[in-house]
């Protein structure tokens, strides 16, 4: 089904590492000050990843208010985020998501808004970002003490209004792994408005955090790796063929790496990969536009092919646009179809192989209410990359394979709940 010619496409829009990268010089601002002076922001934390600077977050929202245990995360988001909270000793509770789109559904979230909430986790999309104001007005109405908790690993460099998104609710986090855009190969970072909290913060991660020069050896060698092997060769050996395998077995949760462990040790980042990050940062503003190009580029071919839905961002809105959420038919053999399509050479994947509440590990972990609307979701979407490699041939490619899945009369493009 891929066409000669076409390497491996990497799922996501990750900026390209260059190998001078490595021979950064350490002199000048730090990774911090730089991120700060590129997003606008007034503080920031670099911490080992990002589901670690949001262990941090609930681990001090957690002192803050320790009569309260119960976390609100959407029916579809990472399985670590469950795993993470589980970790701090709270309760996830999954809320669904909006019908046919991926904002938290505010009629859900307000039946279980109570005095035992601490926190809602609205997640960011590489390719949408969650309406944090809306949200903010519905607890404002419903309920007082909740923090909002503004999941952006997908979206480091992402704007609502010119504003970065983690700066609208208490507490942002942002992960710079792998495959999320900007990358030290593992990584992250929070962010918090108000300096007492993110006092807070910095105290908490400075006791969690381990000082291991063995643990930041490894992670700058997987670095060195990364940049060794981010080619389509190296993505089809380390990416393609893996997804391949589990794919071939049946297994989708370990194709979408949904099986991976929360790691409680924390390490720190060492002095070497932020100057390497701090390097890669400066072209980051350059792949966002083009990577923005080319998901205006392929939404539009999309949204004329009949029986898709073609996730685009709300006005104000500017996703990293890592890639482009689609939605298919809901038709008989659809997961079949949607497997021979991941297991392509063509940067189709799924973002999460099933809702929250369907993980048989976090069974015993996370509240499971239904959530209707995010379980058709998770069932029937898929993401197209828009990586560079996305040559004129592969998108035609795209395209076509996904012709073949529509024959329903084309729906408009969905927005964000709320949003026409």
């Amino acid at each position: 089904m891929t066409p000669l010619g076409i390497g491996e496409i990497a799922p996501t829009a990750g900026l390209a590492p260059r190998a001078r990268d490595l021979f950064a010089p350490r002199r000048g601002p730090t990774l911090e000050e730089a991120i700060c002076a590129q997003l606008g922001l007034a503080d920031i934390e670099v911490v080992e990843t990002g589901i670690a600077a949001l262990y941090i977050a609930m681990t001090y929202l957690k002192r803050q208010s320790p009569r309260r245990r119960k976390v609100i995360v959407s029916a579809y988001t990472c399985p670590l985020v469950v795993k993470m909270i589980a970790a701090t000793g709270l309760q996830a509770v999954a809320c669904d998501t909006a019908a046919g789109g991926f904002d938290l559904d505010l009629e859900d979230l307000a039946r279980l808004i109570d005095r035992d909430t601490l926190a809602v986790l609205p997640t960011h999309y590489g390719g949408l970002l969650s309406d944090v104001e809306r949200l903010r007005a519905a607890l404002v109405a419903t309920s007082s003490g909740v923090s909002i908790v503004e999941d952006a690993a997908q979206a480091f460099g992402a704007t609502q209004n010119g504003q970065s998104v983690g700066c609208i609710g208490d507490i942002g986090v942002f992960s710079f792994g792998a495959g999320k855009g900007f990358t030290i190969y593992q990584g992250g970072a929070f962010i918090a408005t108000d300096p007492e909290v993110m006092a807070g913060l910095r105290k908490v991660a400075a006791e969690l955090t381990s000082q291991s020069a063995l643990a930041e050896a490894r992670r700058a060698l997987l670095l060195a790796g990364y940049h060794a092997l981010y080619n389509p060769l190296g993505l089809s050996a380390f990416y393609g063929a893996r997804k391949r395998f589990w794919l071939a077995r049946g297994n989708e949760i370990r194709a979408a790496e949904d099986d991976i462990p929360f790691p409680v040790a924390i390490s720190r980042v060492g002095p070497w990969r932020k100057a390497v990050g701090r390097a890669a940062l400066a072209r980051l503003p350059d792949h966002l536009a083009r990577s923005r190009e080319r998901f205006d580029h392929v939404s539009k071919r999309l949204c004329a092919v009949p029986g898709l839905k073609v996730h685009l961002p709300a006005p104000g809105a500017r996703p990293t646009a890592t890639f482009v959420f689609v939605t298919l038919p809901a038709a008989p053999g659809i997961d079949a179809k949607i497997r021979r399509l991941w297991a392509s050479r063509l940067g189709i994947a799924k973002m999460f192989s099933r809702a929250i509440v369907d993980y048989p590990d976090l069974r015993p972990l996370v509240l499971d209410r239904g959530t209707p609307h995010a379980r058709a979701l998770a069932a029937t979407t898929i993401t197209l990359s828009t990586h560079a490699s996305l040559t004129p041939a592969a998108e035609a490619a795209v395209v076509s394979e996904l012709q073949t899945l529509g024959g329903a009369p084309a729906p408009e493009a969905v927005l964000p709940s709320g949003v026409r």
